[in-house]
């Protein structure tokens, strides 16, 4: 996961890829759906045009960046992306806003075409990537449709292909998933034959599930007591950053990105059978680790955040693009001299309470509350994301593909924090807002967690080593 500005793309000729004018004129002329947008799509929608009415106009799109070998074969390229775009039936499917509420429609298969256009040629690395951020922060646009747009820099034995989306279309889990679909839809398309693929679900049918699961959840529900009351202790709004960052939540202030290695394979895994031992798992490490660094970098009382949770319920939901998240609130209130086994298991417990909350939508309990709070900032809480991504297909292919999962950094005075499990190890990616003192505070919040979790696996292979020296002298 990084920038697109951290992801050098190799000088090219531009080629957009966009949906044809038909598939254009069906959107305008299509009826209304009857599934509602899902809680996440409609505040995300609706936030935009709050901003928007304030002269905000503020990015916020995930994406992909990968390499294909040989030179692109541009006709196989645009029928993988027709084929892909027809399986996902998010990606046919926009909103409306009509007599103040938002309206889906969603195209058919069969409506679905595409086209491309050349848009230079680039030498300059540099150049050519801030090019490629401007077209797709234009593509991405909330309220236009599709707010998506396509990429590929070809050159002579290799093509770069980019994607981006805004956040109604996909999640963190989406990205990852992604690229062996695309890269498996264009090796079909160039062999004539149908893509090697399961079947999936659709985040349409999601929607409506959820509108429906939901609506039978009411104010005494115990997820809506733990959201009050998590809020009334973090004094009346979800949590922000535990630490100082020099900007008050709601401001709107551009966004850095900071990214860091916390432990290579081997000491990922030493610190997974850690977490095992202690009747946890490794995300329970990771917000042990995240508490602990913010006490011992100043903060008082219970250490909070949001940790978000896949809501991929049903196996058809797993390979489908659409944005499967909620989240939970986790509280970890460490005890006076406490350590990384006592604190792995007090979060074990707080994770384990937020995911049953993140059951219910964010913005259901919101609405049964009568509160608001995604009206002045598009992050409504500062979150710590745990992902594992080794079983992803594709996953030992990515390096090969110069795969790169892409995060635009929305204008926000909020910090937000994904921890990544990768084949090669733990790695955290974060953005903040651009203050002197937010940077400062991300190093060393970093560097801690960092220096927290290689003293808990050093510890802990002693400790094993220890164990095993005790059984063979038994």
């Amino acid at each position: 996961m990084t920038e697109l500005s951290q992801y050098p793309v190799r000088p090219g000729q531009v080629r957009e890829w966009t949906l044809h004018p038909p598939a254009l004129a069906a959107a305008r002329r299509a009826e209304r759906d009857s599934v509602p947008p899902s809680y996440n799509q409609e505040s995300h929608v609706l936030t935009t045009v709050r901003l928007q009415e304030r002269g905000a106009r503020t990015a916020d799109w995930g994406g992909v960046a990968f390499e294909v070998d040989g030179d692109l074969d541009t006709g196989a390229f645009g029928r993988a992306l027709v084929g892909w775009i027809g399986r996902h039936e998010t990606l046919r499917s926009g909103f409306r806003s009509e007599g103040g509420e938002l309206h889906r429609f969603t195209l058919p298969r069969e409506a679905i075409g595409v086209e491309s256009a050349v848009l230079g040629e680039f030498r300059d690395s540099q150049v050519l990537g801030r090019f490629l951020t401007d077209r797709l922060d234009a593509a991405t646009d909330t309220l236009s449709w599709p707010c998506y747009g396509v990429e590929t820099v070809q050159r002579p034995g290799s093509a770069t292909v980019l994607l981006a989306f805004d956040h109604t279309q996909t999640d963190g889990y989406t990205l990852f998933g992604m690229v062996h679909e695309i890269q498996e839809f264009y090796r079909a398309a160039r062999e004539g034959r149908p893509p090697a693929l399961p079947a999936t679900g659709s985040h349409v049918g999601y929607s409506r599930e959820q509108r429906h699961q939901a609506s039978l959840v009411g104010r005494d529900h115990p997820a809506v007591l733990r959201w009050k009351r998590f809020i009334e202790d973090s004094g009346g709004r979800p949590p922000g950053f535990p630490l100082p960052l020099g900007t008050g939540d709601d401001e709107l202030l551009p966004q850095k990105s900071v990214f860091g290695w916390l432990l290579d394979a081997d000491d990922t895994e030493a610190l997974a059978e850690l977490c095992k031992r202690e009747s946890s798992a490794l995300p329970a490490g990771v917000l042990a680790a995240s508490a602990l660094a913010v006490r011992d970098l100043g903060a008082t009382g219970p250490y909070r955040t949001v940790m978000p949770f896949h809501t991929r319920t049903r196996s058809e939901w797993s390979a489908s693009v659409g944005w499967y998240v909620e989240g939970g609130p986790v509280e970890i209130d460490l005890a006076p001299g406490c350590g990384f086994p006592e604190a792995v298991r007090t979060a074990q417990r707080s994770a384990r309470e937020a995911r049953r909350v993140a059951r219910v939508p964010f913005f259901r309990v919101c609405e049964l509350l009568g509160v608001d709070f995604k009206k002045t900032s598009p992050d409504p809480f500062s979150l710590l994301s745990y992902m594992d991504v080794r079983d992803f297909p594709g996953a030992r292919d990515w390096a090969g593909w110069n795969a790169r999962a892409l995060l635009r950094l929305s204008d926000s005075g909020k910090a937000c924090l994904w921890v990544v499990r990768t084949l090669e190890g733990l790695y955290l990616f974060g953005r903040y807002p651009d203050t002197e003192e937010a940077a400062a505070t991300l190093a060393s919040y970093t560097r801690c967690v960092r220096e927290i979790l290689q003293e808990a696996v050093g510890t802990g292979r002693r400790a094993g080593s220890a164990d095993r020296r005790v059984a063979a002298s038994v």
